[in-house]
């Protein structure tokens, strides 16, 4: 990059000034543009003119004319300043990355398939979207904001519940037709179960609420997220727990059956989560706006299920 002797040049309130001045050869209304008084822009224009030692405008009674040296400077003045407002709209135009970490269900059953609505609202912010089952680490992971399950309250992140997970049991409708029909839930034990949780709690919570002391939870298949079980229960290879909200599509396609009706157990919830910093940034503010409205009008129609 070329050096330049920035030391040598007068004020820059000095020459935005004259250059106002020498646009308009007016100070009247320079100190309109420039939202100051006219006797603050005939004071730049002198003091410009003893640094530089010379006369840049001819004062007459009713108007200004520059001088020689006057329209030597203007003109370079006006590109300069031209350039510079050019880069300053450039940088506030250019597209900004919004850098988004997503439990991995909540962002293929729900917020992919609608984020394009997002992007149309706000083609200047770039979505980056990362997904992961290990939630947001903000002391050591650059992103703007993350979209969790479960976790604590820490100092420092704000943090918004946006859904209480609901779980029912789900499966395939061959399952329904199947030797061992699923009518009541004791029918359960004679199925495999699919975990989306290596530690099995969620089918421990739903045994618990519905009573079945006899239901042995090791028996089945363990996948690493919802969203994997979910499918497998899809393809017919035994039942799993799925959120009433984020798989609302194939319940109301008839691609899953809840064998025993809609009522859910509650084992946590989403949150959308940034860090204290952050939370008032336009590219923050948007999204979380967006997703808050979107999550509104989804849940609205999650009442006709």
């Amino acid at each position: 990059m070329q050096k330049r002797k920035t030391h040598d040049l007068p004020s820059l309130n000095g020459l935005k000034t004259f250059e106002s001045a020498a646009r308009h050869l007016s100070f009247t209304l320079a100190a309109r543009e420039l939202c100051v008084t006219q006797g603050a822009v005939s004071r730049q224009i002198k003091q410009l003119e003893d640094q530089l030692n010379v006369i840049l405008f001819h004062r007459l009674h009713k108007n200004l004319k520059l001088t020689d040296q006057g329209t030597l400077l203007v003109f370079p003045l006006t590109r300069a300043f031209n350039i510079m407002a050019d880069a300053v709209d450039k940088l506030k135009n250019q597209q900004q990355d919004f850098r988004l970490k997503v439990h991995p269900t909540f962002a293929i059953r729900w917020l992919i398939p609608r984020l394009h609505h997002f992007q149309a609202l706000h083609p200047d912010i770039q979505v980056r979207l990362t997904t992961s089952g290990e939630n947001v680490d903000f002391n050591y992971e650059n992103f703007d904001a993350g979209i969790t399950h479960g976790g604590e309250d820490t100092p420092g992140i704000a943090r918004e519940k946006i859904l209480t997970e609901q779980l029912i049991p789900v499966c395939s409708p061959k399952l329904l037709n199947s030797p061992f029909p699923l009518k009541k839930p004791e029918d359960i034990t004679r199925h495999m179960l699919l975990h989306n949780t290596p530690d099995l709690k969620e089918w421990a919570a739903w045994a618990d609420q519905v009573g079945i002391k006899e239901l042995s939870l090791e028996r089945g298949q363990v996948f690493e997220m919802d969203d994997a079980a979910l499918q497998a229960a899809t393809a017919g290879l035994g039942v799993a727990l799925g959120d009433l909200f984020l798989i609302r599509d194939e319940l109301e396609t008839g691609r899953l059956k809840a064998p025993f009706g809609l009522t859910p157990i509650k084992t946590g919830s989403y949150y959308f989560s940034t860090p204290d910093f952050n939370k008032k940034t336009n590219n923050v503010k948007a999204f979380q706006n967006w997703l808050a409205t979107t999550l509104t009008q989804n849940g609205q129609k999650e009442k006709t299920i």
